[in-house]
């Protein structure tokens, strides 16, 4: 089975479970901003690692118009996000930002990225938005200037207990082995 993970991880944490999913089965890894140099035919599988914030899929349009442009590879998507994946409503998100055919087609895995203690300033005043938004969770409550400044400015991390999660994407991709050349 011929794969490739592509990333885009301008904060580091999906860069992060990218390197650890390359690690498992020594894909090759492309950013995102480079993958115009390749022809995504030529791959069976293609795995786009991206992160969630203020309510978005980072660069999901054109994401979202590779994966209309080349359909014949099998897609997978992980996000990361820095709430815990289950308080966010990511099936609406994804609703809403891609395509239906290749919602409909696409395997989706949404893992946790952190910030560090030093940038607690960042989760306080994310925070004190999410409850000013109701039904919101930190991945997808809307930021102002000075939370997209912090972020900027901070980054983000991963924490190998977090990077061992990606045990149950690595099982699908094994699955799917079985079933493409």
């Amino acid at each position: 089975m011929k794969s490739l993970i592509i990333y885009e991880s301008p904060y580091g944490s999906t860069l992060l479970y990218a390197k650890a999913l390359q690690k498992v089965f020594d894909f090759p890894m492309v950013s995102l901003s480079e993958v115009d140099k390749i022809n995504l035919n030529h791959y069976d599988l293609i795995i786009v690692g991206t992160f969630v914030f203020s309510g978005r899929i980072f660069k999901s349009i054109r994401i979202n118009q590779l994966m209309n442009h080349y359909s014949e590879p099998n897609w997978v998507l992980f996000t990361v996000g820095i709430s815990t994946p289950n308080l966010t409503n990511f099936s609406k998100m994804l609703k809403e930002t891609f395509t239906e055919r290749v919602y409909k087609q696409l395997a989706t895995f949404h893992y946790r990225g952190r910030i560090a203690s030093k940038r607690f300033s960042l989760m306080y005043l994310a925070s004190k938005r999410m409850k000013r938004q109701p039904g919101t969770s930190l991945d997808d409550v809307i930021l102002g200037p000075e939370e997209w400044h912090l972020l900027d400015y901070h980054g983000g991390t991963a924490e190998k207990e977090d990077l061992k999660q990606i045990a149950n994407m690595v099982e699908y991709i094994r699955e799917m082995a079985q079933y493409i050349g």
